[in-house]
């Protein structure tokens, strides 16, 4: 028996070896022409900038009366010919997995009706059954480990009224569709983990509004989504104990893609990565570094919090940024060639995922998704996607590079500005193209590429830009 079994594993290898094989990806360039090396840095799109790349854009007052309208931005608006253009089917479609278009303080929950969340999850099990999913076995998920997740999440003790616990996060943490951390794969040798949903930041605080059957993961309302996250990750604490951590007037940003957080002033006994945008409340700066406070969960489940040391040297900033081309830029930049990853699984980013937390260090709290990020500014140019490109760029043109978003709801980028007639992109590119010899070069990485490449990149494929400005 066990010999069978050992050649069953090995057909499965050889399968999904010779499958790969088959498709023959190869990574595309570092440098996808027409881009050029110098276009690889923050500078050489600082320089081409026309006026003060250091000018704010957004004031502090400027980005929180977004925040806000953003949280009640109406679905529909109307595109350049007058006509209607509605988000409510991506609205709808995101909002299986957990992903919200309105934004909301976790904290200010004190209740929510069990019909409500019961709701929730009974369209979340729905679209969870229909669809069909294969592990890292390439094995489809059997109808009995579908009904075993199904159980875990003890969906029958939801009360009629739910009154949550508060609590924060004590690490970068993953939002689950479904409690079950083992991906969820959209076809048999697919890399795209349709369980995972979204990422959160150390330090977010979130609304517990139910737990699994052995109580191992938490359901939780964050600003932006519903999800399934790990019960260890959540720290229980009271309203004012959270606020104290999370709204601190006096923090650090991390603006790397991840940034070390060590126990001791000498920054030796290594603690946590926090992750770009995560903030951590700031106690003082000495000249080993910055003394910041972070959020630990005790034995028990309650909050507790520990003084740690960020270097002096860190790439962080006190307070958020300054909303400035020269900051927007660089920010990105820092995020170029991580590779691609749906809706944040691994710890990466996916194209919505890297906007999201590139605005986060400035304040923005743009919720998660292409379409809400496109429709979180005050101006918002819509077209059909059918549009002639030549019109489209018209629009682009009157854009400033580096506070233009644009997209469509399957992608979103930012826009950098135009060189020898060439309109240039940086984005996290999932996407492949062929080169000239019908070679597919796989992207898979935050990439600067011109607005015609294969792909999401593809200009024809766009119907918003939207832009950053008061």
């Amino acid at each position: 028996m066990n010999r069978i079994f050992l050649c069953l594993i090995a057909l499965l290898i050889i399968a999904g070896t010779s499958y790969a094989q088959d498709k023959k990806l190869i990574t595309a360039p570092d440098v996808i022409p027409p881009a050029t090396e110098a276009m690889q840095h923050p500078e050489f799109w600082i320089d081409n900038i026309d006026g003060d790349p250091d000018r704010i854009i957004l004031t502090p007052k400027d980005i929180v009366e977004l925040n806000r309208k953003a949280a009640n931005r109406p679905v529909e608006l109307k595109d350049i010919n007058g006509n209607p253009f509605s988000i409510q089917g991506y609205v709808n479609s995101s909002d299986l997995i957990g992903l919200q278009f309105y934004t909301e303080d976790p904290l200010a929950i004190t209740s929510v009706s069990g019909d409500s969340l019961r709701a929730r999850f009974r369209r979340t099990r729905e679209h969870f059954l229909k669809r069909t999913y294969w592990d890292r076995r390439y094995l489809k998920y059997s109808e009995g480990i579908k009904q075993e997740i199904i159980d875990r999440t003890d969906e029958s003790t939801i009360p009629e009224t739910v009154v949550p616990r508060y609590g924060i996060l004590t690490s970068h943490t993953l939002n689950r569709v479904m409690p079950e951390h083992q991906a969820g794969f959209g076809s048999q040798y697919g890399w795209l983990d349709m369980l995972q949903s979204t990422s959160l930041e150390t330090g977010t605080p979130v609304a517990v509004l139910h737990m699994s059957k052995n109580r191992d993961w938490c359901y939780v309302k964050s600003y932006h989504s519903f999800g399934w996250v790990p019960t260890v990750q959540v720290a229980f604490g009271t309203i004012g104990e959270i606020r104290r951590l999370s709204e601190s007037d006096k923090f650090i940003v991390a603006l790397a893609h991840k940034v070390p957080v060590y126990s001791d002033r000498e920054c030796i006994v290594f603690v946590t990565d926090i992750y770009q945008s995560a903030r951590l409340n700031l106690v003082r700066e000495t000249g080993n570094g910055y003394n910041v406070l972070m959020p630990f969960r005790r034995g028990d489940g309650s909050l507790e919090t520990l003084s740690c040391w960020v270097k002096p040297n860190a790439d962080i900033h006190v307070g958020y940024q300054p909303f400035t081309q020269r900051n927007i830029i660089n920010t990105f930049f820092r995020l170029l060639n991580r590779p691609y990853s749906w809706m944040g699984a691994e710890h990466e980013r996916s194209c919505s995922g890297t906007v999201r937390s590139v605005l986060k260090t400035f304040g923005i709290l743009a919720a998660r998704g292409t379409s809400f990020e496109l429709h979180y500014p005050d101006h918002i140019i819509m077209f059909p996607k059918e549009t002639a490109k030549d019109i489209k760029y018209q629009y682009l043109n009157t854009c400033e590079p580096a506070i233009t978003l644009c997209g469509f709801s399957g992608h979103i980028m930012l826009y950098l500005g135009k060189v020898d007639g060439v309109h240039y992109i940086i984005h996290q590119n999932g996407y492949s193209y062929h080169d000239e010899n019908g070679t597919e070069l796989k992207v898979g990485r935050v990439s600067v590429n011109h607005t015609e490449l294969e792909g999401g990149s593809d200009i024809n494929l766009w119907t918003e830009l939207s832009v950053l400005k008061p």
